[in-house]
């Protein structure tokens, strides 16, 4: 007989185990405390014929004294004559101790993943709760016996004039050109034993640079964001453009788009001295999109030297 009696005491406990997949609906109801009255004015729309004037506009234009920082020289190549060439079979590029960016591209190893816990769910389970709660005001709005006017100008006048000040300084790179002799002749020849072997800054190797930042390319560059010099030019990939940065002075980054093959060489300086600091050389915009993100590795290339380099989003392209 007690065996009987404990069927419908177990079947009563499985009813009231947790259901993880049990649909709660809630409804509350909102009562205001208290109702609050304005007076509402009516307001009449006037339409001047005669245009607005808006004052006058003074448009400066500031003459600031110029520093330069230093000079960066470019080779050009004059041909010294002789009868034949030796053209390397094979170059060889090098990169000592180079490191992977934390920030570039790839699958992360520190990702893990848990096991869901909870009970076996009961379909067809619907939790419906009720709340009442007493919050703000009712409105109530009665005319106030005035009018109000709004003068809608559908033309303005302004005048402009500008004017000159001087203060504040800038900053600039100098460049400077040399020749370097290279052997030319009407005969040339390739040894298959012969390999040159060119050796590059080590932060400078394609591993050691950023190309993407949350997965996304690069798209455009803010130069210099607290103050500096910006030295410009075109090279024909990254490690080239890296490699001039590590041998100017005080170089923070070099920047190079792989779209256009433009190369920047970013000098960061102290605003106050004006005295170069290898601080922050650049900030780099990442394009998420959404509606055309850019793949990794489609825009800048960025090689921190000396200085750092810092990344943020760019504007949404949806117009958010």
């Amino acid at each position: 007989m007690l065996s009987f009696a404990l069927l419908p005491l177990i079947a009563g406990l499985g009813y009231a185990l947790p259901q993880d997949s049990c649909q709660t609906v809630t409804t509350q109801v909102i009562v205001p405390t208290r109702t609050a009255t304005y007076s509402s004015t009516v307001v009449v729309t006037e339409h001047p014929t005669s245009a607005k004037d808006l004052g006058t506009f003074t448009q400066w234009t500031t003459l600031s004294s110029t520093k330069t920082l230093q000079t960066l020289t470019s080779y050009d190549s004059t041909c010294e004559h002789t009868d034949v060439i030796s053209i390397p079979f094979a170059t060889e590029t090098v990169y000592a101790n180079a490191t992977r960016n934390a920030n570039a591209p790839g699958p992360s190893t520190s990702a893990y993943s848990k096991r869901a816990l909870g009970l076996n769910p009961r379909d067809g389970c619907t939790v419906t709760i009720t709340s009442t709660t007493t919050y703000g005001q009712t409105h109530t709005y009665v005319p106030a016996g005035q009018t109000s006017t709004y003068w809608d100008y559908t033309a303005f006048t302004q005048a402009t004039v500008t004017s000159t000040k001087s203060g504040g300084k800038a900053w600039a790179i100098a460049t400077a050109s040399a020749t370097t002799p290279t052997k030319c002749g009407d005969v040339t020849v390739t040894p298959t034993v012969l390999t040159t072997t060119v050796t590059l800054d080590p932060r400078c190797s394609p591993s050691a640079m950023t190309s993407a930042y949350n997965g996304y390319g690069i798209d455009w560059l803010s130069d210099t964001p607290t103050s500096g010099a910006t030295y410009q030019t075109n090279t024909t990939d990254s490690s080239a453009c890296c490699q001039l940065c590590a041998e100017a002075e005080d170089c923070a980054a070099s920047a190079w788009d792989i779209r256009t093959g433009a190369c920047k060489l970013e000098f960061p300086v102290n605003y106050d001295s004006g005295e170069m600091n290898c601080g922050e050389g650049l900030l780099g915009y990442y394009n998420a999109g959404p509606n055309h993100p850019m793949s990794p590795g489609a825009g800048w290339y960025v090689a921190q030297i000396c200085g750092n380099a810092q990344f943020g989003s760019a504007k949404p392209d949806d117009g958010t």
